[in-house]
């Protein structure tokens, strides 16, 4: 409201003042009768354009009450054009050797004849004059008003958006949760001299998920550190291999959104070493480079025994697909591979733009 006042006030402030200095060297009358007529003509133009835009625009095309509009713009041209015809007389008869053009915004010949015929006549310039103007004020409410939509529904959008994404990493966290305890519990019960450290890193991880991940974007050194944690943590339980091999590297200083590369490393771990054997095969990745971010993983995999259970992926791919879909639309791709043996998820993400 106090910006479209401000606008006003700027609008009318650089009318009068082209009024007041137009046409100066050929004035024959005092200055004050100049001044007597920009302020008369000016404060008349004025109050039909206030009345529009303040009153009845609001209360008519705000609420979509077209033919109601149509008639105050009917009504307020013609009495416009009236009062303006009616103004210029009285000026004429009592100056006549004044110009109309020095104080009225619009010019024509008016005449001091008072008779209906001639006032007629003469509202003709003046009714289309402030159709034009009162055509543009419309067009300019329709802009203004497509614009604050426009923005209101950015920002309820954008709300939305956050409230979304908030959901999905509360549903990431739970799930996290819920494997690496699993893992706790198994080290626990073999009495595993690797317990406490594993605890150690829970410890930063959670501090991590509840502190700094809440953010759009955070640095990818720190993203990194959270990655190792986890690997580390979900490693305590395995034996030392050299066919488990992690990749994690940016080719530059950049910020990510957080725990993207989480669901894809679930994964690897709960269905690469769901069964006991002597050999486990992981190849992960997480890459960033040239604004694009690569999430890449290959593991070995026991085929689904029942047509009952859910291939892997499961929640945590889902949600990673939804998570991509409001960050990144229609920028990203997930792919899923398997074979008799291994299982393979590739996720590319543009950053650009």
């Amino acid at each position: 409201m106090r910006s479209r006042l401000a606008r006003n006030i700027y609008l009318w402030a650089m009318i009068l003042f082209f009024a007041f200095n137009n046409d100066v060297e050929h004035r024959t009358y005092p200055a004050y009768v100049y001044t007597r007529g920009i302020l008369c003509t000016t404060a008349l133009f004025m109050l039909f354009t206030i009345v529009n835009n303040f009153i009845v625009i609001p209360r008519t095309l705000a609420r979509r009450k077209y033919l109601l509009y149509a008639a105050w713009i009917a009504f307020s041209v013609f009495l416009f054009s009236f009062c303006y015809v009616i103004l210029l007389k009285y000026f004429v008869s009592h100056y006549p050797k004044i110009e109309i053009h020095q104080i009225s915004f619009m010019s024509t010949i008016i005449t001091t004849k008072w008779t209906w015929a001639a006032i007629g006549e003469e509202m003709g310039i003046f009714f289309s004059g402030y159709l034009m103007w009162i055509t543009a004020l419309t067009m300019g409410w329709y802009v203004n008003d497509y614009t604050r939509q426009q923005k209101l529904l950015d920002e309820v959008e954008k709300k939305q958006k956050e409230t979304e994404l908030h959901f999905l990493k509360n549903q990431i966290n739970p799930h996290f949760l819920f494997n690496t305890l699993n893992n706790l519990y198994g080290l626990s019960l073999k009495k595993s001299e690797a317990a406490p450290e594993a605890i150690l890193e829970l410890s930063s991880i959670l501090r991590y998920l509840l502190y700094d991940s809440d953010v759009p974007l955070v640095p990818f050194e720190k993203e990194e550190e959270i990655m190792k944690a986890y690997i580390a943590l979900e490693l305590l339980r395995l034996p030392p291999s050299d066919t488990l091999t992690f990749r994690i590297e940016a080719d530059r200083k950049c910020a990510i959104p957080p725990l993207l590369w989480l669901p894809v490393l679930e994964n690897v771990f709960k269905h690469a070493t769901r069964v006991i054997t002597d050999y486990y095969f992981i190849d992960f990745r997480f890459i960033v480079e040239d604004e694009k971010i690569t999430i890449y993983s290959c593991n070995n995999y026991k085929p689904e025994m029942s047509t009952g259970e859910k291939r892997p992926g499961g929640i945590g791919l889902e949600n990673l697909r939804k998570r991509l879909e409001l960050i990144y639309p229609g920028k990203y791709n997930i792919e899923t591979s398997h074979t008799e043996t291994l299982y393979t998820v590739e996720v590319q993400i543009n950053t650009h733009g």
